[in-house]
């Protein structure tokens, strides 16, 4: 067969569902080889790095490998956003990208790229393929080594003229997956740890939804009475209605923070490296602080802080492991102590009405609330908007939040189009400034093309509002760069096919989200915020005033 065919029978042979492009000359023997395949769809996206995107928010929505297709040089840098953004937030991703021909290699040929030098700091492994025979070997690794331990994204460099050479290529089945079990004695050591402990706190990370513990990490928390952070963005770990719930570790969330970094005097880390964002700065575990880290990935143990205990374990097993250990009496001091908290993170999450010239985020987020299915998907672009979504939406179904950690811009109209084609039977709602809208809310025309039903909320400021914020609490008054002037939204969502509603006060948002529930296809729902409101706790004339005041 040709090495492009062979490339898209491993594909398949991988169980991927979606393969997200932008096709290009340099791999049409892959799309070739992709031709009559019901069982692997081609997506055909707008640009490149939205075709990523896609594939990122592919993988945090179903907890699979990601699979993206683009073309040489152009194609692969306008890739490389969501490659750094995947490697941020350790999501498994596979990008297939063209390369010139092999004879042509090294002489700055045509959209000549040295992916190994480009993408070597982002990436988990580059390789480039220039043996046909050797593609099932090296295909099956990268899908093996983007999903195992830390996941992360995997870079093969496919030579056009290797695509379109025939070759006998035998096949081989995909890596069994790897899961590590935890050394018996250290579990055992945690769960008396735990015991012992007077506050000890539980702070989840990714590792546990890779795992697919979510069952598990309930019952764990309710055997062994130990409340449950999650670490930022990663409220979607464990049911936000849960007694043991007491909160995320977002930036906004000075409880949280304070709890993990200072009354805590257990911290139980379980599937989390401990990001600057997660720990304020890397301001916990703090000196002396007892912490125990478990972490599929042994590089991960230690990255930023030495815990006391080290289990290198798959989440679930540890948490399995655990669970056979006999439970403690129950402790009526510790569980008052976990109602409390849990009281405290519902206070802070739920909105509270604050007057706005236009619509108030806090009444459009007790809308959303009130009206989203249980299992609905929520994803969100970066930028000042975002502060709302993550305080106030709760999360009670696995899967059902997807937030780029790196904050970049971009992958939250391509993530839910990417969702939503994993999960159809789910409602999916993006989440966008006016500004993240432009660089990638095209991709709503492959929504439609593709039969993706999504509803995209474009909150128009006029502006990158977030870079404002930060202009006026350094240098009050002097604003400069960050004004934009928008097209209608409304009228765009409806120019890619979708129903478009502009929503200019409160009552209006209701009302508009229940049109958009309803309609048969994409809706795109423009709220008109007040630039005066860059926080829930906060606005610009506050911001500049302790400027000015020296505060």
């Amino acid at each position: 067969m040709l090495g492009g065919h062979a490339v898209a029978q491993c594909v398949r042979n991988e169980g991927v569902r979606h393969i997200f492009c932008v096709p290009g000359e340099s791999h049409i023997a892959v799309i070739d080889g992709l031709v009559n395949t019901p069982d692997t769809k081609l997506i055909t996206n707008r640009q490149e790095g939205c075709a990523a995107f896609m594939a990122e928010g592919y993988a945090k929505s179903t907890r699979k490998v990601g699979v993206c297709l683009v073309t040489r040089g152009p194609g692969a840098t306008n890739a490389s956003i969501a490659i750094h953004s995947a490697k941020y937030d350790s999501a498994p991703l596979v990008l297939l990208v063209g390369q010139v021909g092999r004879n042509a290699r090294g002489r700055e040929a045509g959209q000549e790229l040295d992916y190994g030098q480009f993408f070597g700091s982002i990436a988990k492994w580059v390789v480039e393929i220039n043996n046909p025979t050797h593609v099932p070997r090296v295909m099956t690794r990268a899908f093996h080594i983007a999903r195992s331990g830390r996941p992360g994204p995997v870079v093969i460099s496919l030579p056009r003229d290797m695509l379109e050479e025939k070759a006998e290529i035998p096949m081989v089945n995909p890596y069994p997956s790897a899961q590590p079990s935890p050394d018996p004695r250290l579990v055992e050591e945690m769960i008396a740890r735990i015991g012992a402990a007077k506050k000890p706190v539980l702070l989840v990370g990714s590792g546990a939804q890779y795992a697919g513990a979510w069952q598990e990490l309930i019952d764990f928390s309710e055997k062994f009475q130990i409340p449950v952070l999650t670490s930022y963005k990663r409220q979607d770990a464990f049911p936000n209605s849960h007694i043991n719930y007491i909160g995320n570790l977002s930036s906004a969330n000075k409880n949280t923070r304070a709890l993990a970094s200072t009354d805590a005097d257990l911290l139980v880390v379980l599937g989390c490296r401990l990001s600057q964002q997660t720990t304020g700065g890397f301001s916990f575990p703090r000196p002396g602080q007892a912490f125990i880290q478990i972490d599929t990935d042994e590089q991960n143990i230690g990255q930023n802080a030495r815990p006391e205990v080290a289990i290198v374990a798959d989440a679930k097993l540890a948490l399995l492991a655990a669970l056979k250990q006999t439970a403690p009496q129950a402790n009526h001091g510790r569980a008052s102590w976990i109602a409390e908290l849990h009281g405290a993170q519902k206070q802070f999450c739920t909105p509270k009405e604050r007057p706005s010239r236009q619509v108030s985020m806090e009444r459009v987020m007790a809308d959303l609330r009130a009206a989203l299915p249980r299992d609905a998907i929520t994803t969100t672009d970066a930028g000042s908007f975002g502060q709302w979504p993550q305080r106030y939406l709760e999360f009670d179904h696995p899967n059902s939040y997807v937030s780029p950690t790196l904050g970049c811009m971009g992958p939250g109209v391509p993530s839910a189009v990417a969702a939503k084609l994993a999960h159809p039977e789910r409602l999916v709602v993006a989440h966008a400034g006016d500004g993240g809208f432009l660089m990638t809310g095209q991709e709503m025309a492959t929504a439609k093309q593709f039969g993706a039903k999504i509803i995209t909320i474009v909150y128009n400021n006029d502006g990158y509002n977030s870079i404002r914020m930060h202009q006026e609490a350094q240098y009050p008054g002097r604003q400069y760069g960050t004004a934009l002037e928008n097209p209608d939204f409304a009228k765009l969502g409806e120019a890619y096919g979708a129903l478009g509603l502009k929503v200019t006060r409160d009552e209006e948002f209701l009302p508009a989200l229940k049109k958009a529930m309803a309609a048969d296809g994409s809706a795109l729902i423009e709220v008109l915020t007040d630039y005066e409101y860059v926080t829930p706790t906060a606005t610009l004339s506050e911001l500049a005033g302790k400027t000015l005041q020296g505060e």
